[in-house]
């Protein structure tokens, strides 16, 4: 991938993000860039300052993510050209054939390295590999053939990582989760994913090889998914790109969650059946969803990340058979006077949802409702609060 191209890559996702910088990644990468400066032809530390700053949470408008981008791929080559040019700065990967568990953080790997350290690692369970800049592919078919135990499969902030290679072949992994891997084409790479899959997570992720066209609506991506006849937990997290997610009523999924996906369209959900649960982030996708011909509301609904100050439910007729309600992390101030008739709602509850003052009249069906880390809440769900008379038939309470 080009290095603009790249830069530009992460700019954008930085952008869409509900966070303003990947703070974690860019922590690690000045750490680990500050190690290897010494060793470098070339004077970096003006771009580590820069990268310091990011992770501190200086600066935020969309220039100067672009500048702190571009000041990563600087450092980032200039890493590349001594890995390359000095052989003894590569790891060179031996490990024991017995290990059941993996985990490579911030080092500086090749993509020959990796395939070559988890050859013959026949007792393999669990592989993770985060914050390694220097992988641009995963290993070829042949070696993830012979990695016969391995089940879960997880990849976090490798940034210039553009293909899953043989993946595929891996056909006892049960669970991929890929977190803020930007390089990752996953419109055709979904392809690369095994079958056996049953459970996959993809976050801070995009798409299309070109972000930006996709961005201004140039070209429509998807993420193919009908292919995964096992697969029965779908998550998906600011995917900025995602258009479309193909193949969707042909799986019998258990979970669903779409959180800040503002370009999916509700007609790939027709027809789509979901067992247990599904995850939103705000009222638009979920109103959406309910009008979608032929999808059922599953008896456990989440409201997960809502920047919304009010939620709705447009359609609570088709909310009537939901039992369990849960709300993460949200910034809803008010909830909709519709709630009273979720005539089937059993239980109810808030985590984290600061600005939430009060409660609309309940259904009379509610056997328990909790509520952590909701301070205006708590306190009006006291028994002198103006909530309480709402709440006061509840069985089962827990305030804290």
């Amino acid at each position: 991938m080009k290095t603009d191209h790249l830069a530009s890559q992460l700019a954008l996702i930085w952008q869409s993000s509900s966070e303003s910088y990947p703070t974690n990644g860019l922590l690690a990468e000045h750490s680990s860039l500050k190690q290897l400066m010494p060793l470098m032809d070339t004077d970096i530390s003006e771009h580590l300052r820069s990268l310091e700053s990011a992770a501190d949470g200086k600066g935020g408008d969309e220039l100067v993510k672009e500048h702190i981008s571009r000041a990563w791929v600087y450092c980032h080559e200039q890493r590349i050209k001594l890995l390359y040019n000095k052989s003894s700065i590569g790891v060179q990967l031996v490990l024991p054939p017995a290990l059941r568990y993996v985990s490579l953080w911030s080092c500086n790997i090749t993509d020959g390295a990796l395939a070559t350290g988890l050859g013959g690692l026949t007792s393999l369970e669990t592989l993770e590999l985060k914050h390694i800049m220097t992988l641009t592919t995963l290993p070829s078919q042949e070696i993830f053939r012979h990695l016969t135990a391995l089940g879960l499969l997880e990849i976090n902030d490798c940034w210039c990582l553009r293909s899953l290679g043989g993946l595929r072949a891996a056909t006892s992994v049960y669970e991929v989760r890929l977190r803020s891997c930007p390089s990752l084409g996953l419109a055709c790479g979904s392809e690369s994913l095994p079958v056996s899959l049953g459970t996959l997570l993809i976050s801070n992720c995009v798409l299309a090889s070109d972000f930006a066209f996709a961005l201004e609506g140039r070209i429509s991506t998807s993420l193919s998914v009908g292919h995964l006849t096992s697969l029965g937990a779908l998550k998906l997290y600011n995917m900025p790109d995602l258009c479309m997610i193909e193949g969707l009523p042909s799986l019998h999924l258990r979970r669903l969650y779409l959180a800040d996906v503002s370009k999916l369209s509700a007609d790939c959900l027709s027809q789509c059946r979901v067992q247990d649960s599904l995850a939103v982030s705000g009222s638009v996708l979920l109103n959406d969803i309910l009008s979608s011909e032929g999808f059922t509301i599953p008896p456990e609904l989440q409201v997960v990340e809502c920047s919304d100050v009010s939620f709705l439910f447009e359609r609570s007729d088709k909310l009537a058979f939901v039992r369990h309600l849960h709300f993460y992390n949200s910034g809803i101030q008010s909830l909709p006077m519709s709630l009273k008739n979720l005539s089937c709602l059993e239980s109810l509850s808030f985590h984290c949802c600061p600005n939430l003052l009060s409660l609309p009249d309940l259904p009379a069906s509610i056997q328990r409702i909790y509520i952590n880390k909701c301070e205006l809440l708590k306190e009006s769900c006291q028994p002198n609060g103006e909530n309480w008379p709402k709440i006061a038939h509840i069985r089962w309470k827990r305030i804290i």
